[in-house]
């Protein structure tokens, strides 16, 4: 295209492109690709809370243990538990997977539980998956129960929101 001469090289004529009345104009758009860990909250709830889908999920893994006198996990958006944890949990958003496990209490406005608890769940919309086994007591306001979850404990209705919105300070 470029040389050392004054003149410029000659471009080879490129073949005019001709639309058919069928071939779209453009090629279509690809749907964006969904997060690579997506919010348990636009997975399980009708109703979502912008601040918890804004904000990331942190991820703790299969091979991860956190155990503590008296240990208290904040997290102020989504949290997947693939781990183990020996004590309480506090979030937004809180997802016990298949793998994960907790002892203690989880106080969330959404806990799904996937995998094992032995505590109390307290939240606005609680959730026990086909896969998960429960032992413990729930105050809620939304309960649903998959057939084939394990549970053992008692339910109640939170008598108000205050008892079930988690300590995020």
């Amino acid at each position: 295209m470029f040389n050392r001469a004054a003149t410029p090289e000659p471009r080879a004529a490129e073949p005019a492109k001709t639309l058919s009345p069928q071939a779209p104009a453009m090629a279509p758009l690809k749907a964006p690709a969904p997060p690579l860990f997506g919010s348990p909250i636009q997975q399980t709830s009708t109703h979502t809370h912008n601040h918890a889908i804004d904000a990331p999920t942190s991820v703790l893994g299969q091979d991860i243990t956190i155990a503590g006198h008296q240990l208290v996990i904040k997290t102020k958006g989504s949290l997947l538990i693939a781990g183990h944890i020996q004590g309480d949990v506090h979030g937004e958003a809180v997802t016990v997977g298949e793998t994960g496990s907790v002892v203690g209490t989880i106080t969330a406005r959404t806990i799904t539980v996937q995998g094992e608890v032995s505590g109390a769940l307290k939240g606005s919309s609680v959730n026990l998956n086909a896969t998960s086994r429960v032992d413990g007591d729930i105050v809620k306001q939304t309960l649903s129960i998959d057939e084939g979850a394990q549970f053992d404990g008692s339910v109640r209705r939170a008598k108000d929101v205050g008892e079930v919105t988690p300590d995020l300070s």
